[in-house]
């Protein structure tokens, strides 16, 4: 199994909780922030929304492929997450779960100096909080390195909301620990057995991550 270079950050993390069916976090000074999630959700554009709402309701199988869907998602991540913590991975998990871990393991085997995993983020400027995948190096930069399920293969024009939520944990990091994130990477596995390595500069997105939170606070 490969070994992973470790190099913490001290700051103090904020905690998950659930409010209003969605997603939040309290900081450790009290202060309740809604997740990334939350606020990309709650300001998609109303053809994105539409087009949910259209395959829902024709997608007779919508709601145990949506609860599939998540299953597998957080499957995939705890198994990577071992791995890069070099714990044993041999656990009961869906046959998918493990395909799509083994579909991504050449891009997660390029990750080192790995800062955290799982870390649970929060910005007072922003007002805004989240829980990142791994914050390490890939390919050499520091990077905010989402993780990604999908059933198919994946558009670039269609993971804008992915590349706003990765810069959003970027400026939660600088913010917490003074430290710059210098790209954005989402790694995706479609059960076409394909895999896709999306790499960003984050200030690309810091405009439209501002949008959003205008769009959002507006309310």
């Amino acid at each position: 199994m490969n070994k992973f270079n470790h190099i913490p950050v001290n700051f103090t993390q904020s905690e998950l909780i659930e409010k209003d069916n969605a997603h939040y976090y309290q900081t450790p000074s009290g202060v309740i922030y809604p997740s990334i999630t939350t606020m990309l959700q709650q300001t998609q554009s109303l053809e994105k929304q539409q087009s949910l709402q259209n395959w829902k309701e024709q997608e007779i199988a919508a709601e145990y492929i949506t609860q599939q869907a998540a299953i597998v998602g957080s499957e995939t991540h705890e198994l990577i997450e071992n791995y890069l913590n070099g714990k044993d991975i041999l656990e009961k998990s869906h046959l998918l779960s493990e395909a799509h871990f083994n579909n991504l393991l050449p891009f997660v085997n390029k990750i080192n100096d790995i800062h955290g995993i799982e870390l649970r983020l929060y910005s007072d400027k922003m007002k805004l909080a989240g829980t990142s995948d791994c914050i390490a190096k890939y390919d050499g930069k520091l990077s905010v390195i989402d993780y990604k399920t999908k059933r198919s293969n994946q558009r670039e024009e269609w993971l804008t909301d992915h590349f706003i939520q990765a810069t959003s944990y970027g400026v939660m990091f600088k913010e917490l620990t003074g430290i710059k994130v210098e790209q954005i990477v989402i790694l995706v596995s479609s059960e076409k057995n394909t895999r896709m390595e999306f790499m960003k500069n984050p200030d690309e997105y810091l405009n439209l991550l501002e949008q959003r939170l205008d769009q959002f606070y507006a309310k």
